[in-house]
């Protein structure tokens, strides 16, 4: 008798419930400020609550009271699945079965809907690393410019990147070399960094190359400097050195041109996202995608974090490596080989087993690279 009391309850509560929910869906036009009342009543997400809220009261600072069609359409999406969330959270699996027939939507969000700037709210922490990734023509860099006045408008930060713009704003800064846009981290206060096309410039099996080398070091130097970056590549596994991997809380894999789904993790950070986002723009400002380059590693970040130790500038030792930058590819490999080997015998190897260790993962003869210690 109590359970079948309790019962009852129950689903004179789901009634309720689904009774608001119709009387909502066939308000034609729905206003704002019962759009308002529902997300109080319905809605659990803290991202899609936000968002709504947002885009709510900037229709009603521009004297508008009621939500368009298309509109109105997203936010009944919206609201069927945030209602089936929260009373599948607050309900055992008897009341979820009483729910299921008017709330079960995909967990999807139009661009336009949400304010933009959520997908890159966890950025304003410093240290914070992102990567673009997807299929050739997915729109990717396009993506990656998308973001930039939101970067820049939201957060006040400067843009350093290798994607040329034509008629940039001030607040980019386009660079092609390493040491150029070391120079600029130094200098400049709040920025993030966005590089095209760099994480497949810097293949995990090449060990010999000063990007590989100094790659994870780069990593290291942008959130000693309180920056943030984002890389834009075309697969986060294949590309992407593993360490860094780990790194990388804020994931966007591009699913078509105007289609991007976006997971935001990161510890301690402003949103939590596990959606896909539809509706994407192209972006506003024109970027040339013919000039797009991998940046160029022209110094190497270790030397340079070494000469900082030795309490030179930044800018000295950027141009001291300048400098040196006389010696040729084959000088540069050696001293790559060199200190490929040593800082295995730091680690407790032996030189022959360094040697043969350095030999696997370079490609090299082991007696090329056990004669490459000697030589330099």
């Amino acid at each position: 008798m109590k359970e079948q009391t309790l019962f009852s309850m129950k689903r004179s509560a789901s009634a309720a419930v689904r009774k608001t929910f119709n009387e909502l869906n066939e308000k034609i036009p729905l206003h704002i400020n019962d759009a308002i009342d529902a997300i109080i009543f319905f809605f659990v997400d803290e991202d899609v609550n936000r968002s709504w809220m947002y885009f709510l009261n900037q229709k009603k600072q521009r004297g508008e009271y009621s939500l368009t069609q298309k509109e109105r359409n997203e936010f009944m999406l919206d609201l069927s699945a945030q209602a089936m969330k929260k009373f599948t959270y607050e309900l055992d699996p008897a009341s979820r079965l009483l729910m299921m027939g008017a709330t079960n939507v995909a967990d999807t969000v139009n661009f336009f809907m949400r304010f933009p700037d959520a997908l890159v709210s966890n950025f304003k922490l410093p240290g914070t690393y992102g990567c673009i990734e997807g299929n050739p023509r997915f729109g990717k860099t396009s993506f990656a410019v998308t973001l930039m006045p939101i970067l820049h408008e939201r957060f006040g930060f400067d843009i350093l990147t290798n994607i040329v713009i034509e008629d940039a704003p001030d607040y980019i800064y386009q660079v092609q070399k390493l040491s150029e846009l070391v120079k600029i981290m130094n200098k400049t206060k709040n920025w993030i960094c966005i590089l095209d096309e760099t994480a497949t410039f810097a293949g995990k099996k090449r060990a010999l190359s000063t990007a590989n080398i100094d790659f994870e070091n780069l990593t290291r130097f942008v959130g000693k400097m309180g920056g943030r970056l984002i890389m834009v590549t075309h697969s986060f596994e294949m590309d992407i050195p593993s360490i860094l991997q780990e790194w990388m809380t804020e994931r966007y894999t591009k699913y078509s041109l105007d289609k991007v789904k976006a997971i935001l993790n990161r510890e301690g950070g402003y949103m939590k996202m596990n959606k896909v986002v539809t509706g994407v723009p192209d972006a506003e400002l024109h970027f040339v995608s013919e000039d797009i380059t991998s940046l160029h590693f022209d110094i190497s970040i270790k030397r340079l974090l070494e000469r900082v130790q030795d309490n030179i500038s930044v800018e000295d030792a950027i141009n001291e490596q300048l400098v040196k930058e006389e010696k040729t590819d084959y000088q540069e490999i050696k001293l790559n080989i060199k200190e490929m080997i040593k800082d295995k015998i730091k680690n407790g190897l032996k030189l022959k087993e360094a040697a043969v260790e350095v030999a696997k993962e370079t490609g090299y003869t082991y007696s090329t690279v056990y004669a490459y210690y000697y030589m330099v």
